[in-house]
């Protein structure tokens, strides 16, 4: 695993919404569980939000950190059932 920092993009000391990883939905539950990147002062923080609510946080130092998070809480989201409805596209490391 890499131990690159990476660059503080656009962190200005007050988080900014830099995409959407993507959203679920689920037959069961109204609503939606969406998964949003911020800036941050140490890197980029992951917030996963379910029916609008802030149920998850995570600080991430470099892009395999950041990959491996959305990954991982997507495929925890999908075991209980959710199902996939926007992906942001990703070919190699970040999006941007």
């Amino acid at each position: 695993m890499s131990t690159q920092v990476l660059q503080r993009y656009a962190y200005d000391g007050t988080p900014r919404e830099l995409a959407v990883w993507w959203t679920l939905t689920r037959e069961a539950t109204k609503g939606e569980a969406v998964c949003r990147m911020f800036t941050h002062v140490f890197g980029f923080e992951l917030r996963v939000e379910v029916r609008g609510q802030l149920v998850e946080s995570q600080t991430c130092r470099t892009d395999e950190d950041v990959l491996a998070c959305e990954e991982r809480w997507r495929a925890g989201l999908e075991a209980k059932g959710w199902t996939v409805t926007r992906r942001l596209p990703i070919t190699s490391g970040l999006p941007f």
